[in-house]
C-alpha cells in the first residue's frame, strides 16, 4: 500500500514543468512528507498538504489534500481573502456618535446614541496613529459637551444592531468564551473587546490568589476567584467562564508564583453595553442625567427639532491594515468581524451560519473546489469547523488574480522576520521568502500560504497535522516548519 502511495505522490510530482521547480528538491520535499506522515508522531491522526501553482492551480504535490480537517488558525487567509476582495483595501468602517429628542436651554431631552457598523478595530490600541479607547471616550464627550448642556434627560444608549445579536459562534467551546481569544463580534466593539485582569500570586504552589482589580474598570462584572498559584515560570494557566448573557464571571487555573503581579486577558461579555457605560462615567463631571424623561411634546422654546443628529463620525483605519493585524497576530475577533460583515455585505445575513454560506458561495462562484469546506466561523477558533488543504490552495491560488491580491499578500506574515512566524525557519532559504499563516488549536497545527520557487514561480501551500500524540505538538509544528524550509528550496 505504501508502494503504490508513493508512486501516486510521484504522479504528481512529474506533472509539473521542469523549468519551474527543482525536480531534486521537490523528490526531498516528497520524501519529507511521506516520512512525517508514518512516523509515529501521527500513527492515529493525519497529515494533509497540498501544493499548487498559483498560475494554474496545478497539483505541485498532494496527500489527503481533501480530508476535510480542522483549520486552526490558517482559516483567517480566507476571512481575510474574502473582505479585502469584497471591499478593497481602502474601505473604512464607520461609527457615529448621535443624538435625538430636543434641546431646551441647558437640558437634551432625549439620548445619546453610540452607532457601530461592526468595526472590530473600534477603540483598540494596534493601530498607534488612531485612537485608543480612551481616546475615543474623550473625543465623544467633547463632541456632546459642544451641545452647551448640563443635563441629559435620557441616556447614553449603544446601537449593535448593524449585525445580529449572536455574537458568539455556537460551535466554540465553553472554556474559551470569557478569554481573550474567545471574545464575540458585536455591532459595536471596542477595546479589542477586551480587559486585563490582575492577580497577587500567593508565596507557595497551591496557595489562593488575590484579583487586584482590571483594566479598564467595568464595575457592574462580578469575579469570582479560584485562581491558584502555579509553579515559576508557568506562565498563563488561567481560564475565564464567562459568557454575554451574564456579568457572573468565574476565574479558574493558576499564574505563576515568584512575581509581585500577574496580568492575564479576558472578554468583556457586551462591548457595546460597555462603551456605553465608559461614555457615561466620563461624561458624569460635567453632565447630570436625570432619570425620569418627561414628554417631549409641548415643550416650547426648543433649539433643536426632533429626529437623530450625528455629531461625530470616526473612520476606522483603512481594511488592508486590520487585515495586516488579523493575519499578523492571529485576532480571532478581527477574522469573526470579517465573516460577519462579507455575509451582511454579500447576502444581507450576519449570523454566523449564514455568512459562512455566503462566503463559501463566493469562492464557489469564483471556481475555487469547496467539497469539505464546512466552517463554523472566520477565525478557526471553532474544532467542529473543517476545510481541506485543497480547498486553501485553490482559494488562494484563485486570490492572485483579485485586484486586492498586493494588500492580501502584505497582511500574511513572513517566516523568520514578521508576526506569528516571525522565530521560525531563521538562517534557512524560506526566512524572507515564505509568507505563512500559522494555525494551532488542540490536536491541530497548520500552516499556508505562499513560496516562491527559485525560478520566481509562486506557490500555494497548505499543511495541517491534526490529531498526533498530544505529548508531541511542539515537535510536529518543528517538522511542519522542516516542511516549510525544503519547500523554499524547490
Amino acid at each position: 500500500m505504501k508502494l503504490i502511495f508513493t508512486f501516486f505522490c510521484m504522479l504528481i510530482l512529474h506533472e509539473i514543468k521542469a523549468q519551474s521547480i527543482d525536480s531534486l528538491a521537490l523528490t526531498g520535499f516528497s520524501d519529507a512528507v511521506l516520512e512525517l506522515q508514518n512516523s509515529e508522531l501521527i500513527r492515529n491522526g493525519t497529515l494533509s498538504v497540498s501544493v499548487k501553482s498559483v498560475a494554474d492551480k496545478k497539483t505541485i504535490f498532494a496527500i489527503n489534500s481533501e480530508k476535510s480537517l480542522p483549520s486552526a488558525s490558517i482559516l483567517k487567509l480566507v476571512s481575510t481573502a474574502t473582505i479585502l476582495s469584497v471591499l478593497g483595501g481602502d474601505f473604512r468602517y464607520q461609527t457615529f456618535l448621535e443624538y435625538d429628542g430636543l434641546i431646551k436651554k441647558d437640558t437634551l431631552v432625549g439620548n445619546i446614541y453610540i452607532r457601530g457598523t461592526g468595526d472590530p478595530s473600534l477603540g483598540s490600541d494596534r493601530f498607534k496613529e488612531y485612537p485608543g479607547s480612551t481616546q475615543l471616550v474623550n473625543r465623544w464627550t467633547a463632541a456632546i459637551q459642544k451641545l452647551g448642556i448640563k443635563y441629559i434627560k435620557g441616556d447614553i444608549l449603544a446601537d449593535a444592531s448593524y449585525f445580529d445579536s449572536s455574537t458568539l459562534a455556537d460551535s466554540w467551546i465553553w472554556g474559551d468564551l470569557g478569554n481573550y481569544y474567545g471574545a464575540g463580534v458585536s455591532g459595536l466593539n471596542f477595546n479589542d473587546n477586551q480587559y486585563r485582569i490582575k492577580f497577587k500570586p500567593g508565596v507557595d504552589e497551591g496557595d489562593p490568589t488575590t484579583l487586584l482589580g482590571i483594566e479598564p474598570a467595568i464595575p457592574y462584572l462580578v469575579f469570582t476567584n479560584r485562581v491558584t498559584t502555579g509553579e515559576r515560570g508557568s506562565g498563563d494557566k488561567t481560564v475565564i467562564y464567562g459568557n454575554p448573557l451574564s456579568s457572573q464571571i468565574v476565574l479558574t487555573g493558576t499564574v505563576p508564583k515568584g512575581l509581585a503581579s500577574f496580568s492575564v486577558k479576558g472578554s468583556i461579555p457586551d462591548p457595546a453595553t460597555y462603551a456605553a457605560y465608559a461614555l457615561k462615567q466620563n461624561l458624569s463631571g460635567t453632565i447630570t442625567f436625570v432619570a425620569e424623561s418627561p414628554a417631549v411634546k409641548g415643550i416650547s422654546g426648543l433649539l433643536l427639532p426632533t429626529g437623530k443628529k450625528v455629531l461625530d463620525e470616526y473612520k476606522s483605519p483603512p481594511l488592508r491594515d486590520i487585515c495586516q493585524q488579523a493575519n499578523f497576530w492571529s485576532v480571532n475577533l478581527y477574522a469573526d468581524a470579517f465573516l460577519k460583515k462579507a455575509g451582511k455585505q454579500l447576502e444581507g445575513k450576519s449570523d454566523y451560519d449564514d455568512a459562512a454560506r455566503a462566503v463559501t458561495n463566493y469562492w464557489l462562484n469564483r471556481k475555487a473546489d469547496m467539497r469539505g469546506f464546512f466552517i463554523k466561523d472566520g477565525s478557526g477558533l471553532s474544532p467542529s469547523g473543517s476545510i481541506t488543504t485543497h480547498n486553501l490552495t485553490d482559494i488562494l491560488s484563485l486570490v492572485t488574480k483579485e485586484a486586492s491580491y498586493p494588500d492580501f499578500y502584505k497582511s500574511i506574515a513572513v517566516l523568520g522576520l514578521k508576526g506569528t512566524v516571525r522565530n521560525l525557519g531563521k538562517g534557512t532559504k524560506a526566512a524572507g521568502n515564505i509568507h505563512a499563516k500559522s494555525g494551532s488549536i488542540e490536536g491541530t497545527r497548520a500552516y499556508a500560504g505562499y513560496v516562491t520557487t527559485k525560478s520566481g514561480a509562486v506557490l500555494s501551500f497548505a499543511m495541517i497535522a491534526n490529531k498526533y500524540q498530544q505529548e508531541s505538538s511542539r515537535t510536529v509544528s518543528e517538522e511542519l516548519v522542516r516542511l516549510m524550509t525544503l519547500l523554499a528550496e524547490l
